[in-house]
């Protein structure tokens, strides 16, 4: 097999890098070692409750300033429904709950009431730093990473605004406290901003650059918070169907084992079935030290794989899943809300909560709300599958975890416990097997001093033909950043090749339509087709399971979860692809419908509509 590009790895940089190159023809094949796309940016389904299980706090799909989201929807023509939230989140700080409003003054006045004495100095800090952004970031925004900046770029933005650009630039190497300093003189309000920090970047203040914070303390405040109506399988189903619909190819459960270099030159990868894929260039989405440890050869790269070792990560992490009775959820709760236990350092107390059920209706039956909660963890925890996962002592371990967060969501939300209807955890353990995030890191290497901006993984790699995109490449954490890194990868190829690369201010149209809040998925059209959309919202029915026990039943092998996956966003052109594999469509003369008999969604409801899904998905 040969293709022109190859991408390893389906998160969401993967995903983005793949789909822009695919939608500029080139031949592009995706490989992932899970059995969907998203990486820690994707759902999964239980009693037909949808959870989240990892990236949904979703920014950067804003009409103002640093956009990324939105930009790469308008440049692939792909529409997309999203919910915007009514404020930002909320953190829970010393017995205060501070609302982050989009409205960055009624913002600073809230801070003003709880922190008296500086109110004065918090509205001078967010005025001079919403005035360093408006100038340098929203103003000619670029969606780059440091080392793809090209000097036009880097001349132009400077000659926007030389003052404030050279101002920006002078935070380079300064830390966040540094910054703080200038306005602020009370230690409780240092205190702040470091939970702030913490939560964005999983750094203090000490630790966190000043270009970074600059930033990230007023960009949600123009940009607003958002969420995918329906959930992050249409964010991540939507570059998929790009993807295909431009002939690309998705490869799922096939990890890629080796980087194959000839003469310092990629030639391809080799997967763990020992299938060689041939190819000139190859995108890594996955992080730092998958790279460097087992991607390319112990021999080559030797500087780069003992810097890579080198790295601080962010801590590694837990995710407690939960439906609990909506009765428990006070009603002024807000789909992001932050707890904060410690206010002098990060503990495992402090847990970032999302109740994305409160703005999306769809996700569980009303009466009842979705959580996920995500802490740290810095106990010992089985690495990959170390013959000590699900062991005993790991399982005992587990629950006491497990407990130990359910606890603190008691304290915040008294009854939570006996309100509950499901709960699981998943470990740093879970999180490295499942989405490779290193010993459950889920931010990558520390966004900190010294592995900032240039000393992060380049989007150039070190072998000809090698690029990388991912967390461990862009500076600043979450679903934008990510993002970024993706258009940075496609934009480099783009311009090595002498073609256009994709900029702002090429958009004409604007495909990305904000739905109502709360969503109840009265608008949700996957296709003008009639028959299309009728079996597109059959499909939905689907529980995407691990292990599809309707697939094991069917004697035709016909891949029904993947199917009804890509069906479930509108891609009826990969549900087709997938089915077509069969030269006549199996399910016309099936009378025995073992699938259906098999169907996981039979022990609480009726089965899924298989047969009737995949007679009507004819060819085209």
């Amino acid at each position: 097999m040969e293709s022109e590009v190859i991408v390893i790895g389906a998160g969401l940089s993967g995903l983005t890098s793949a789909a822009l190159l695919a939608k500029r023809g080139f031949d592009v094949t995706v490989v992932d070692a899970q059995f969907k796309p998203g990486g820690s940016c994707g759902i999964f389904k239980r009693k037909d409750v949808i959870f989240e299980q990892g990236a949904a706090m979703i920014y950067g799909f804003g009409k103002i300033g640093f956009n990324p989201h939105r930009f790469v929807f308008n440049a692939l023509e792909e529409p997309i429904d999203i919910i915007k939230h009514d404020e930002l989140y909320c953190i829970n700080f010393k017995g205060k709950r501070i609302i982050f409003h989009e409205d960055i003054n009624k913002f600073t006045d809230e801070l003003g009431k709880i922190f008296p004495e500086e109110k004065k100095n918090f509205k001078k800090f967010y005025n001079d730093l919403s005035d360093l952004y408006l100038k340098v970031i929203a103003k000619q925004p670029t969606f780059t990473t440091p080392d793809v900046v090209t000097k036009e770029q880097g001349l132009m933005q400077l000659k926007s605004h030389p003052k404030a650009y050279m101002k920006f630039l002078g935070f380079m190497n300064k830390n966040t406290e540094y910054l703080l300093k200038k306005y602020f003189e009370t230690k409780e309000v240092f205190d702040f901003f470091d939970k702030l920090t913490s939560t964005y970047c999983y750094t203090n203040v000490y630790e966190t650059p000043a270009i970074l914070s600059s930033v990230m303390f007023v960009d949600n405040h123009f940009g607003g918070s958002y969420y995918p109506a329906g959930s992050t399988l249409n964010l991540v189903g939507k570059l998929e169907k790009v993807i295909e619909e431009n002939k690309g190819e998705m490869i799922y459960n096939k990890k890629v084992e080796k980087i194959l270099v000839d003469n310092n030159k990629v030639i391809g990868v080799r997967l763990d079935d020992n299938q060689v894929i041939k190819s000139k260039i190859v995108i890594n989405s996955g992080n730092v030290w998958n790279l460097y440890n087992s991607l390319i050869d112990k021999n080559l790269c030797k500087k780069n794989r003992k810097w890579a070792n080198s790295l601080i990560s962010t801590y590694p992490s837990l995710v407690l899943f939960a439906l609990v009775e909506e009765r428990v959820i006070p009603e002024d709760t807000l789909p992001i809300e932050m707890l904060i236990s410690n206010s002098k350092k990060i503990d495992e107390g402090e847990i970032t909560v999302y109740i994305l059920s409160k703005d999306d209706y769809t996700l569980c039956p009303r009466g009842y709300h979705t959580i996920m909660a995500i802490g740290p963890s810095f106990k010992p925890w089985p690495v990959g599958l170390d013959k000590d996962y699900h062991d005993v002592d790991y399982l005992n371990k587990k629950a006491i975890e497990k407990n130990r967060m359910l606890q603190v969501l008691e304290k915040r939300f008294p009854g939570f416990i006996d309100a509950i209807s499901y709960v699981e955890l998943s470990t740093p353990a879970t999180l490295e097997n499942l989405v490779m995030k290193e010993k459950g890191a889920v931010a990558g290497p520390k966004q900190q001093l010294g592995q900032h901006m240039m000393k992060r993984l380049k989007t150039k790699g070190d072998i000809e033909g090698l690029y990388n995109c991912g967390e461990s490449t862009v500076m600043g954490t979450g679903t934008p950043a990510v993002t970024v890194s993706g258009i940075s990868a496609a934009n480099l190829i783009l311009r090595e090749h002498h073609m256009k690369e994709y900029e702002n201010k090429d958009i004409k149209k604007d495909y990305v339509r904000i739905v109502e809040n709360p969503y109840r998925g009265e608008s949700l059209k996957l296709s003008y087709d009639e028959l299309e959309d009728k079996i597109g919202k059959l499909a939905m029915k689907c529980q995407y399971c691990m292990n599809p026990t309707c697939e094991s039943a069917c004697k035709n092998n016909v891949p029904i979860r993947d199917i009804n996956r890509k069906l479930s966003v509108g891609n009826f052109y990969g549900g087709r692809k997938l089915l077509n594999q069969h030269k006549v469509n199996p399910c016309i003369n099936c009378e025995e419908i073992s699938c259906e008999k098999a169907c996981v969604r039979r022990k609480f409801d009726n089965a899924v509509n298989i047969k009737e899904i995949n007679i009507n998905l004819i060819k085209k």
